[in-house]
C-alpha cells in the first residue's frame, strides 16, 4: 500500500501499568512477548514520566498539553469533585487531529467527565466511599472523537459497560467479557474497517491492570501459579505489604493478558497492510507501587508510580532503539503532532516541550526535567540524575512541609533520602523547582518560595 501523507495513530494506554513491568527491561519477572517484540521495533523509553500519576489528571494533561491547575482536571473525576472535568472549550489533541482530516476513535476508559445528577439513575451505584465514579459523556463533549465506545470510570473488569457513538445515557451497552479482550475486539474491527482514503487516530484505553486486581482470567493467572510473592516482588525496596503479596500474581497476570491483546492489535495492523503508515504508541497513565517502600497504588513520587512505559513505533521513520532521554506526559502532544507532520497545528499556549524533530532525526530530545504534580499537596521534578519533591508531611495539609531528594544514579531504588542531611542542597533544589513552577505559572510556586525561605 502506498504511504499516506498523514500517518495513522494507534495510541494504547492501559491504567496503572508500571514501567518496570515490561519484560524487555529485565526488572519485574513478567511474561510480555508481544510487548518485548514491539519494543525491539520501537523507540523504547526508559525515563518516561506521568506528571500527575493518577487517572483523570494524566488524561487531562495528555489531551490538553497543560497542567491540571490550567486544564481544570486537578484530581479524579467523580461526584465529590463536581468542578473537576475536561472543559468543553479545551483544545485537545483529538480536536486538532479531527480538524486536520483524521477520523478519531476512543475505546475504553475516559474518566474526564463529572457525573451529572440527572444521569445518576443510569450510572453504577455509589461505591463504598459514597461517591459516584462513572459518568456519561455527551457527543458535544467528546472533543473530535467521531467513534465512541467508552465509559467514564468503572472497575468491573468482567462485566464492563459502554456508551457508543450515537447513544444516550439510557442506552448503555453491558458486556460479559474481560474488558481488555472486548475492547480489543472493537479496536480490531475498527482497524479492519478503516477507510484507507482517510487517516485515523484510535485511542485504546484499558482499565486493567488497575484494581480490583483479582478480576483477571484464569488462563493468565496460570502463567504465575508456581511463582511465590517473594519471587515476583523482586525489587530491593519492597517492604512488607500484605496487599502486594496477595495481589502481585494477579497484577502480573493482567499485564500478560494485556500483552496478548497488544499482539492482536499489531496483527490487525499488519493484516490491514498499514504497518508502515501507522504510528503505534504504548504507554500508561501511571504506575503501581506494588509493595515498593511498603506502599500500594499511585500518586507517589517514587519511580514505581511516577515512571510509565513508553514505546513509539513508526517503521521507516523512527529507528528502533532504547533511550534514556527524558520525556513526560506534558510533552506528548507537541512531540506526537510533530512526528505526525502537524507541527504547525501545535497550540501556542501549551506547556510541553517538543522532542518530535529530534526523534525523527533519531537523536535524543533535550527535555531537561519532568515536573511531578500532586493536586494541592506537593510539587517536584526529576532530571537526568535526581528526583526532588516538596510535600506536606505524610500528605496531611495540617502538617509542615518537608523535602525528599534522591540521587537516581547512585540510588536507583530511591532508598536513601539525601534531604535531611543536605539542607544547602535542598535549598538549591528548591530554587530550581521554583524557577520551573514560575515559568509555567503554577500557583504552588508561592508555597515553594515560603518553604525555601
Amino acid at each position: 500500500m502506498a504511504s499516506q501523507k498523514k500517518p495513522n495513530l494507534v495510541f494504547i494506554v492501559p491504567d496503572e501499568f508500571r514501567a518496570q513491568a515490561m519484560g524487555f527491561r529485565r526488572e519485574d519477572p513478567v511474561i510480555t512477548p508481544n510487548m518485548d517484540a514491539l519494543a525491539g521495533e520501537s523507540l523504547a523509553f526508559h525515563r518516561a514520566y506521568s506528571n500527575s500519576p493518577v487517572c483523570s489528571p494524566y488524561r487531562g494533561i495528555l489531551f490538553t498539553g497543560k497542567y491540571p491547575y490550567e486544564n481544570g482536571v486537578i484530581t479524579n473525576c467523580n461526584s465529590a469533585s463536581p468542578d473537576c472535568y475536561l472543559r468543553e472549550d479545551a483544545l485537545c489533541l483529538s480536536d486538532i487531529l479531527s480538524r486536520n482530516g483524521y477520523r478519531c476513535g476512543y475505546i475504553g476508559k475516559w474518566h474526564l467527565e463529572h457525573p451529572r445528577e440527572k444521569d445518576y439513575p443510569y450510572l453504577p451505584p455509589r461505591r463504598a466511599d459514597g461517591k459516584i465514579w462513572d459518568a456519561y459523556t455527551p457527543r458535544e463533549r467528546r472533543h473530535g472523537f467521531d467513534f465512541w465506545h467508552s465509559y467514564g470510570c468503572c472497575d468491573n473488569h468482567f462485566e464492563p459497560h459502554y456508551w457508543e457513538s450515537d447513544e444516550d445515557v439510557k442506552d448503555c451497552i453491558h458486556v460479559k467479557q474481560w474488558a481488555p479482550e472486548h475492547e480489543t475486539d472493537v479496536a480490531v474491527e475498527y482497524i479492519q474497517n478503516a477507510d484507507a482514503s482517510k487517516p485515523f487516530a484510535l485511542f485504546l484505553a484499558h482499565n486493567p491492570p488497575h484494581m480490583p486486581f483479582e478480576m483477571v482470567p484464569d488462563k493468565y493467572l496460570e502463567l504465575y501459579k508456581d511463582k511465590s510473592p517473594e519471587e515476583l516482588l523482586n525489587r530491593p525496596n519492597v517492604r512488607e505489604n500484605h496487599t502486594a503479596a496477595e495481589s502481585v500474581q494477579q497484577y502480573f497476570a493482567a499485564i500478560s493478558g494485556l500483552d496478548e491483546q497488544l499482539g492482536r492489535v499489531l496483527k490487525a495492523i499488519d493484516e490491514k497492510g498499514i504497518r508502515d503508515d501507522t504510528i503505534v504508541v504504548y504507554t500508561s497513565d501511571h504506575g503501581e507501587m506494588m509493595g515498593s517502600h511498603g506502599l500500594m497504588h499511585k500518586n507517589v513520587y517514587h519511580d514505581e508510580a511516577f515512571q510509565v512505559p513508553l514505546l513509539i513505533r513508526y517503521p521507516g521513520k523512527i529507528l528502533p532503539r532504547e533511550t534514556d532521554m527524558l520525556i513526560s506526559t506534558i510533552d506528548l502532544m507537541p512531540t506526537l503532532l510533530t512526528v505526525m507532520g502537524l507541527k504547525e497545528a501545535i497550540p501556542g499556549d501549551i506547556r510541553g516541550k517538543n522532542a518530535g524533530e529530534e526523534i525523527l532525526q533519531n537523536r535524543d530530545g533535550n527535555i531537561p526535567f519532568a515536573i511531578y504534580h500532586h493536586t494541592y499537596r506537593s510539587r517536584g521534578f526529576t532530571d537526568s540524575k535526581y528526583t526532588f519533591v516538596v510535600h506536606h508531611e505524610k500528605d496531611d495539609m495540617a502538617l509542615p512541609m518537608e523535602a525528599v531528594l534522591f540521587d537516581n544514579e547512585a540510588d536507583p531504588f530511591q532508598m536513601d533520602d539525601l534531604a535531611p542531611r543536605n539542607p544547602e542542597l535542598v535549598r538549591e533544589f528548591c530554587g530550581r523547582l521554583l524557577e520551573m513552577l514560575t515559568e509555567c505559572a503554577d500557583p504552588f510556586a508561592e508555597t515553594v518560595r515560603k518553604f525555601r525561605g
